[in-house]
């Protein structure tokens, strides 16, 4: 048995549904790639379904499922600018679930009925307004109940999304610049600076005369005096960042040249949130 295939209805449905995916998916991990990206890394999706369509590899189906896993990691790395190793993964694996659930519940939709342009982009909308509401849902439960927000870190271009914790009773502020504080994991800067660099924060302590080198300065690396619940008073080491955006249920708030103290230690922060937010920046 034959089939008629036009490769240009390949690659414009391939296209649609890759830009769908990725949205999703940035919308999941708190990606912050432009539609530009996403859709750049979407034609790249669908020119290799084309390519996988034209070459006949019936029997090296290893071989397929290897290029099919490249692909969609070269287009969360291009799309959503993904280049952690395990984030990676695990964005590919929720890429691949999405779209298996989305064929799926396309298949029970049009039972035995004819998918028209017209039907493909009515589920094609469908599901991306209801995928992205139930983000949206899920993101306002989280920020009424649990006081967790998405926020987004930015620096030198590069930028870092995760979820922070709005801590009520933290209302450290820099002595000299009078700015609030904000606490937050080492590791959760590593894709804005390099681990060479983090490291001398971590030892800048036994290390002073490292705050001489010009990538530390950019960073205004100084340590600030802090007490916690049931311990004395110490020191921490605090940064700067340029911009911090914290997504409320209502609005983005921006905060401009945010302080980051770096919790090297073992400390509150759990792995559902990386920084603690401090209270006066939503107030």
């Amino acid at each position: 048995m034959y089939y008629e295939v036009y490769i240009d209805i390949v690659f414009l449905t391939n296209l649609l549904m890759d830009y769908i995916l990725l949205r999703l998916v940035g919308m999941l991990f708190r990606c912050r790639g432009s539609r530009k990206r996403y859709l750049l890394a979407a034609a790249v999706g669908a020119l290799f379904s084309c390519f996988i369509l034209y070459v006949q590899m019936d029997g090296f189906l290893p071989v397929v499922i290897l290029l099919h896993g490249a692909c969609a990691m070269g287009m969360l790395w291009l799309g959503c600018r993904l280049k952690k190793g395990s984030l990676l993964v695990k964005a590919m694996i929720t890429m691949y679930l999405t779209a298996f659930l989305l064929g799926g519940l396309w298949e029970a939709v049009i039972a035995e009925g004819r998918m028209t342009w017209y039907v493909f982009l009515l589920l094609a909308a469908g599901s991306y307004l209801g995928l992205s509401a139930l983000a949206y849902l899920s993101d306002s439960v989280r920020a009424q109940w649990k006081n967790i927000y998405p926020v987004t870190l930015s620096y030198q271009g590069k930028v870092q999304s995760a979820y922070g914790f709005y801590d009520t009773g933290n209302l450290w502020t820099d002595p000299i610049s009078g700015m609030p504080v904000s606490v937050v994991r080492p590791e959760l800067l590593e894709p804005m600076l390099s681990g060479e660099l983090l490291d001398k924060l971590k030892h800048l302590n036994e290390n002073p005369g490292e705050q001489e080198s010009t990538e530390l300065l950019r960073l205004k690396p100084r340590f600030l005096p802090c007490r916690t619940v049931g311990q004395a008073e110490g020191l921490m080491l605090a940064i700067t960042l340029e911009d911090l955006c914290i997504h409320t249920p209502r609005d983005v708030v921006h905060v401009s040249g945010p302080v980051f103290a770096l919790a090297f230690e073992p400390s509150a922060l759990e792995k559902e949130y990386k920084v603690l937010l401090n209270s006066r920046l939503l107030h």
